[in-house]
């Protein structure tokens, strides 16, 4: 029984470790569909983070521009009652 053991995990040995099904082709076509794949997310990402600063700088851009205003509007009215 142990021979008939030690055979067949011989053989399963022998046909785990085949890797004549991967030609180096196959494995750098696989390896370019995971760069491509992961370049996609990176390049994803930092467009979301690209507009999320976008869209933070306009709002506080907006900010300045009425805060700006309303010294403005509030030196005008001080000229005018002098």
């Amino acid at each position: 029984m142990k021979k008939l053991f030690l055979v067949l995990a011989t053989a399963a040995t022998f046909a785990a470790c085949s890797n004549s099904a991967n030609t180096p082709a196959d494995r750098k076509d696989s390896m370019d569909s995971v760069a491509s794949e992961q370049k996609d997310k990176i390049d994803s990402a930092a467009d979301v983070r690209k507009d999320k600063i976008d869209s933070s700088a306009d709002a506080m851009k907006n900010t300045v521009e009425k805060k700006d205003s309303a010294v403005k509007a509030n030196i005008d009215s001080a000229k005018k009652h002098k």
